[in-house]
């Protein structure tokens, strides 16, 4: 069995170094990506239907806006949090309406400073104390670092859905960001807690190569090992299953082939989304 495991309220056994190598890197994919876009792509309709290529690079902005607010303490953070609990069909747009009007200049020109805001204060952070668990977009209460997965793993699908959008090829590869993987799954794990499914399987998922995935509960707080050696339940494609359990295509069962209990429990996030 590996040793690298994820949980709610523990975060990586690797420890916060890893979450902000990952995050770094990705950021740094998704700019290089940006970078490329012709005029006409930022106006192109993403693979959020009803968002454009710039609307989800604000998104994108918006989430890093927070995540640097909560880094730092600062009371910026009540901007995101005045809308009441995350609702993720309303609350980000809502906070694209509550954002200033920006050309794709400017709008990646305030990514980039963010980015290197978000590295520093990264830093500082993960030399700290661990400090009290904090509340997630879910519902659940997670862990800093593991609440920095969350951004990025909204980072990740949503470098996706502006690649994918545009027929391009997204630079982070889900293969060099098992980080993304682990966090997807706990997600839709905690999710499943909520609504009285808890996770309890072990899913072999392929990428490059093939990892298992072992999901469960313990004493409240969801787990991912990643590189179980159990039997699998499921099995499916890596980046097909991440994009089914946010809404996206292919529907989750056409992308896991599980028993029913086990898409029940992963497949609650696919519908809150």
């Amino acid at each position: 069995m590996s040793d690298l495991v994820l949980t709610e309220k523990s975060g990586l056994t690797s420890g916060p170094e890893a979450v902000g190598g990952a995050l770094q890197r990705q950021r740094a994919n998704f700019v290089g990506l940006l970078t490329k876009l012709a005029p006409d792509d930022w106006a192109a309709t993403s693979r959020c239907s009803e968002w454009s290529v710039h609307d989800v690079v604000r998104h994108v902005v918006n989430v890093a806006e927070l995540h640097v607010a909560l880094l730092s303490g600062s009371p910026e953070v009540e901007r995101f949090l005045r809308h009441g609990p995350f609702q993720p069909a309303s609350t980000p747009a809502l906070w694209l309406a509550d954002s200033p009007a920006q050309t794709p200049e400017e709008t990646l020109q305030t990514l980039a400073g963010l980015v290197e805001r978000e590295r520093d204060l990264f830093r500082v952070r993960a030399a700290g104390p661990a400090g009290p668990l904090m509340p997630a977009p879910s519902g659940r209460q997670l862990h800093w670092s593991t609440l920095s997965l969350h951004m990025l793993w909204d980072a990740w699908i949503h470098e996706r859905d502006v690649a994918l959008g545009l027929g391009l090829e997204p630079e982070s590869r889900v293969e060099h960001f098992p980080e993304v993987t682990m966090y997807g799954l706990l997600l839709a794990g905690g999710v499943g807690v909520i609504a009285g499914h808890p996770p309890a399987a072990t899913l072999a998922l392929r990428d490059a190569a093939e990892w298992r995935y072992e999901i469960g509960v313990a004493e409240d707080d969801v787990f991912v090992v990643a590189g179980s050696d159990r039997e699998a339940q499921g099995h499916g494609v890596t980046d097909e299953v991440l994009d089914a359990l946010t809404g996206r295509e292919p529907d989750l069962g056409q992308a896991l082939t599980a028993p029913e209990p086990v898409l029940a429990s992963l497949g609650v996030l696919r519908h809150v989304m």
